[in-house]
């Protein structure tokens, strides 16, 4: 099995499922119990379409993703939030995650257990111990310096992790994405064409990835080359959005 970092270098739109219902809103994907998530046949669709148009990889298409009869060799899993940036003005992003979120890392790697209190909110800048933090309208009091050694990327600064409760990573999600307003055209010259808004998940969001192999794999070494690259992810690609890049979870975290 293979564990890595998904981080999001420009925003990135997957569609929810109940995009077409929602009017003037196209939203990211979320679980029924609003978590963003990144659902595995974007992973999978993603990456075939980046190694089918790459010369040194596209010879491989096949045997790691298989086609409509044959399953592939590479098996992908989904794409589970580990932390959130939320930018405040002047003193830049924090990332944010909750208890949930890193247990599901844990589920997924040697690392036995995070100890921390699940009502409290914890922060990895000690000299904010105690003290009242403000993520942008959000009031944050009495925060916790957090002793333990947290996961997460070289793009995630050691001292600006904040761990909120479980009951307030929703309004944390809301908070940090991106909100874009955008127009539909007519063909029709008199047509007033359509206002709707887009939702993105933010860029230096980080997730975590896996994948494991069954049958021949042909140049494992290769897929793992090939997973450094970045890639795009989503739609709107050709509008900014959806460029992200995938490391390895280095096996000492």
């Amino acid at each position: 099995m293979g564990i890595e970092w998904l981080v999001c270098r420009e925003p990135v739109h997957i569609g929810g499922t109940d995009s077409s219902s929602r009017g003037n809103s196209n939203p990211i994907f979320r679980l029924p119990d609003r978590s963003p998530a990144l659902p595995g046949s974007s992973l999978r669709g993603a990456l075939r379409e980046s190694a089918e148009n790459c010369k040194d990889f596209k010879i491989f298409v096949q045997n790691w993703f298989g086609d409509t009869v044959t399953p592939g060799s590479i098996s992908l899993g989904w794409g589970w939030p580990v932390w959130w940036p939320v930018h405040v003005l002047g003193y830049g992003n924090w990332w944010v995650s909750c208890p949930s979120w890193l247990n599901r890392f844990l589920q997924l790697t040697p690392k036995s257990s995070i100890n921390l209190d699940r009502t409290q909110v914890h922060i990895t800048e000690n000299k904010l111990n105690n003290k009242t933090v403000y993520l942008r309208w959000l009031k944050l009091t009495n925060v916790q310096y957090c002793h333990e050694e947290l996961p997460g990327p070289a793009e995630v600064p050691k001292t600006r992790r904040i761990i909120v409760p479980d009951d307030s990573i929703k309004l944390i999600v809301d908070m940090g994405l991106i909100r874009q307003p955008r127009v539909s055209l007519s063909d029709k010259p008199n047509d007033k064409g359509n206002l709707f808004s887009v939702e993105g998940i933010p860029p230096q969001s980080v997730f975590l990835i896996s994948w494991t192999t069954r049958g021949n794999v042909d140049k494992l070494e290769k897929w793992k080359q090939f997973l450094r690259n970045e890639h795009y992810l989503g739609g709107l690609w050709s509008v900014g959005y959806g460029r992200v890049s995938i490391s390895e979870v280095e096996k000492q975290e």
